[in-house]
């Protein structure tokens, strides 16, 4: 099945999961991430844990979402994920604990802030003793 059928069809599967208000905002939040994922030529179904970090700092430190909100979209993208490993259409979720793919993503001009670039290159960032 061509990449954007499979795509398709797994966010079809997981939002019908969803009805009313709850399927609006759970593919508002999906919608989030996959253009994240689009803006930096991520194939959604070939994401790691890694890069699955990187959304999290992103929705932190550029998008400057509230915690309730990073906490709500990140909690729709592993849903996402856990009905993918389902739906068999994956074997494991990158959003769970490892495997992963075994390399940390490679920052580019997209990563904007000190902290992401460190994670991208090195892993999280190390705090200065005060």
């Amino acid at each position: 099945m061509p990449f954007a059928d499979q795509l398709r069809l797994a966010v079809a599967a997981y939002l019908a999961r969803f009805k009313g208000s709850s399927r609006s905002h759970a593919e508002s939040d999906l919608r989030c991430y996959l253009a994240w994922c689009g803006e930096r030529d991520l194939d959604p179904l070939a994401a790691c844990r890694p890069h699955l970090e990187l959304y999290l700092r992103w929705m932190q430190e550029v998008g400057q979402f509230k915690p309730s909100t990073v906490s709500r979209r990140f909690s729709v993208t592993a849903g996402f994920y856990r009905t993918c490993v389902i739906d068999e259409v994956l074997e494991h979720s990158p959003a769970g604990a490892p495997p992963s793919c075994g390399v940390l993503p490679v920052a580019d001009a997209r990563v904007h802030t000190p902290a992401i670039r460190s994670l991208a290159h090195y892993g999280p960032p190390v705090r200065q003793p005060r």
